[in-house]
């Protein structure tokens, strides 16, 4: 399919993102488009050469690491993570003897999941940033729901290290860049300057400034803190899913039935979510309403980048976008409606409209709401509700404070605009205890415990 350059450049420019590279598969071919530039401050144009911070689409590369090793009978999906690692604990002791590697690939393990202590470099930093998680309160027990976790897939890059026996930076290289023929692909800075790199810039729209820290902690890397990689090799990445596990090149990097269990549903995300289900890392959308689940994919944000990975097997379609601050949200959800309703004839669905007329008492929402990295206080306003973000100290470079006004969809799930932004996001008020009052905020794909019931 053809990208109209001039359309993507208006597009940056509405939505306020400084650079984007953007690769799509369709119709038996690859079309990549680039426009902006990599650092606002340098003004180098980006091109299909530059490499981006994919984040958490890292994820999916952890997990078929997993399965690979699975496949060999060095680990397995249901048993204790202690068969591989005695000395792993977490504040929770039943957690801790507990929590399986599958827990830790479908995000239900409980854990805090935005743990994102500095555990230092080399090549030991994974060992020592699993080693620093014995205070680590649980969310919920294990299991019984679905709550984003990136501290659970650094658990899993260790259970890769010590069954693979090599460092999880050899292991993704060795097994996954390199058959699928993608050596831009970077987990360290001193890879990936090699290449043109974008730097990420925070802020909003308008008002943007190139981020002081280029990276995360190297030590959370398996969950996406550092890999960077140009669209189109996160592309062929996809290509080798929906081709069964076999790479673009005719490499066998998975075995199909490891490729079905990553698309298999392990959980139902809270309803109307911006993500359906969750199978082994990937994300997994029913875009049509039928009931089955027929797009796939992975977003992934790290400080000031975005990146956004869909495909979809039916129609052979797979977009990955790569940005590098501004609206990236709003600029992706514009190209995916435009390029799976060309290619595959579905759309995602747009938030769910609030009813205004709807009449509901705010009392029972009210409180505090937190995880370990951010504080979700809901307010009373004029009748209304009103969800004051507000991060921990250790997470205030990743987030500011911000009020977003509330409007009901109904009486469990709300929405609501982050200033600087077009895109509603759901706020899901779940479990309520027997006086009315929930015991969980949903918002951003993570549960918030109510701390003052």
């Amino acid at each position: 399919m053809n990208i109209d350059r001039q359309l993507l450049d208006d597009r940056l420019e509405a939505y306020g993102v400084p650079g984007a590279s953007l690769a799509v598969w369709a119709n038996g071919a690859l079309t990549e488009a680039a426009s902006g530039v990599v650092n606002i401050e340098t003004r180098v144009p980006v091109t299909s050469e530059a490499l981006f911070q994919i984040g958490s689409i890292t994820k999916l590369y952890t997990a078929a690491l997993c399965l690979q090793l699975v496949e060999e009978g060095k680990l397995a999906l249901d048993e204790p993570i202690r068969h591989w690692l005695p000395e792993f604990r977490v504040a929770d002791e039943q957690a801790s003897a507990t929590l399986t590697l599958r827990h830790l690939l479908n995000h239900t393990s409980g854990i805090e999941g935005d743990f994102f202590k500095d555990a230092g470099r080399g090549e030991d930093r994974i060992a020592r940033f699993v080693g620093m998680l014995g205070t680590l309160q649980q969310l919920h027990v294990p299991g019984a729901m679905f709550s984003y976790c990136n501290t659970g897939f650094v658990i899993a890059g260790r259970l890769i290290e010590i069954a693979g026996g090599e460092i999880w930076d050899k292991a993704i290289r060795r097994r996954i860049a390199k058959p699928l023929d993608t050596p831009a692909f970077s987990t360290l800075p001193e890879q990936a300057m090699r290449h043109l790199t974008a730097i990420g810039h925070l802020g909003a729209p308008g008002a943007l400034a190139v981020t002081p820290i280029a990276y995360l902690a190297q030590s959370n890397a398996p969950a996406g803190s550092m890999p960077m990689a140009r669209a189109r090799d996160v592309v062929a990445f996809a290509r080798m899913l929906m081709a069964g596990g076999v790479a673009p090149n005719g490499a066998r990097l998975l075995s199909q039935a490891s490729v079905e269990a990553m698309h298999e549903m392990n959980v139902v995300c809270p309803r109307r979510m911006n993500i359906d289900a969750i199978g082994l890392a990937t994300f997994m959308w029913d875009w049509n309403g039928d009931g089955v689940y027929e797009t796939f994919g992975h977003d992934g944000s790290t400080i000031g980048q975005a990146a956004w990975l869909r495909y979809h097997p039916a129609s052979g379609t797979v977009v990955a976008l790569l940005t590098n601050g501004g609206n990236g949200k709003g600029l992706a959800h514009d190209l995916l409606r435009d390029i799976f309703g060309a290619q595959a004839g579905l759309t995602p669905p747009e938030t769910p409209a609030p009813d205004d007329t709807l009449r509901f008492d705010p009392a029972p929402y009210l409180g505090a709401y937190r995880r370990s990295a951010a504080i979700i206080e809901i307010v009373a306003r004029d009748g209304a509700l009103v969800a004051r973000h507000s991060p921990t100290p250790e997470s205030a470079l990743l987030q500011g404070a911000f009020e977003v006004p509330l409007r009901p969809v109904d009486a469990e799930l709300f929405v609501g605009t982050q200033p600087g932004y077009t895109l509603p996001a759901t706020y899901h008020f779940l479990d309520r205890d027997a006086g009315g009052h929930p015991r969980y905020l949903h918002h951003g794909v993570r549960a918030h415990r109510r701390t003052d019931a």
